[in-house]
């Protein structure tokens, strides 16, 4: 028996890593609310299926547009983490990533001291002030 099948070759990391990053420059990334309505963070990944159009989000008040700009931090940083898995050492996406996280607390915080807390780690869920049933359901929409 042949014990050395689950075992990785020592360089097989760095030479993937490297062939990989061949075709994906880290300068062309696109702005976070882009990536969003597209889908992609990258602009040389990024490859429209035909001549599809994507949606443009467009929020219709304060609250929507919290929490669209806390989505989009979210994809961001999703998509910086998958590439970071890759690049650990890239410092340029690692100091990018640390402004999406830090941008996305503030962008959380701001919300919660308006509307509520997002999650039961919320800021204010400690106050057991509960606006949970105080707001529409999302399938009620705003008036």
């Amino acid at each position: 028996m042949n014990n050395k099948f689950y075992e990785i070759p020592n360089d097989w990391y760095s030479e993937f890593n490297n062939n990989y990053m061949m075709s994906m420059p880290n300068n062309s990334l696109s702005p976070e609310d882009v990536a969003l309505d597209r889908g992609n963070l990258f602009n040389n990944l990024y490859n429209p299926y035909r001549n599809y159009k994507y949606r443009n989000l467009k929020p219709n008040n304060k609250k929507e547009e919290l929490l669209l700009n806390i989505l989009r931090h979210n994809f961001a940083l999703t998509e910086l983490d998958l590439y970071l898995d890759l690049n650990p050492m890239d410092r340029n996406m690692i100091s990018l990533y640390n402004r999406y996280l830090d941008n996305k607390k503030q962008l959380v915080m701001d919300y919660e001291n308006n509307f509520g807390p997002l999650t039961l780690a919320g800021s204010n869920v400690a106050s057991n002030d509960w606006h949970w049933g105080n707001s529409p359901w999302p399938w009620e929409g705003t008036k």
